[in-house]
C-alpha cells in the first residue's frame, strides 16, 4: 500500500491506495473506491452499480459494528468504526435502505478494500 499526501484549503489530507492486477484501490477516511483496469471487452452498460458496498478506506482493525442485516439505516448513519495508523474512521451508509451484509466483527483486522457492509438494491 501506498500513500499520497496533498494540500487542499489549507489542510493535509492523505490517500491510500493500492494496485492489484485487476486494478486500483483509492482509500481516504470514511471511503474507499476501486477503480478496476478498462479493458475493451469488459466495458460496463452505463448507470453504474446498483448497491454500495462500505469498504475499509485503509487496513486496519474494527473497533466497532453499529448495525446487523435488515437494520434500516439513513444517509450517512455509522454503520462501523474502524481504526488505523491511530486514527478512526467512521464509516457511515452510503445512502438510506437497509442493510443487507455485515462481513465483520469488532477485533477483526481488515486489508484496504474489504467489504464491511453491503446494503441491499
Amino acid at each position: 500500500m501506498s500513500f499520497l499526501d496533498f494540500e487542499h484549503n489549507g489542510r493535509t489530507h492523505r490517500l491510500a491506495f493500492a494496485r492489484t492486477a485487476e486494478g486500483v484501490w483509492l482509500g481516504w477516511p470514511g471511503r474507499a473506491k476501486f477503480f478496476p483496469r478498462e479493458r475493451p471487452s469488459a466495458r460496463v452498460a452505463a448507470g453504474g452499480p446498483h448497491r454500495e458496498d462500505v469498504r475499509a478506506p485503509m487496513s486496519g482493525r474494527i473497533v466497532k459494528v453499529r448495525v446487523a442485516p435488515g437494520d434500516v439505516v439513513k444517509e450517512n448513519d455509522l454503520l462501523v468504526i474502524l481504526e488505523a495508523m491511530k486514527m478512526e474512521y467512521r464509516l457511515g451508509a452510503p445512502h438510506a435502505g437497509v442493510v443487507e451484509v455485515v462481513d465483520c466483527r469488532e477485533g477483526d483486522l481488515v486489508d484496504l478494500g474489504r467489504i464491511l457492509v453491503r446494503m441491499a438494491e
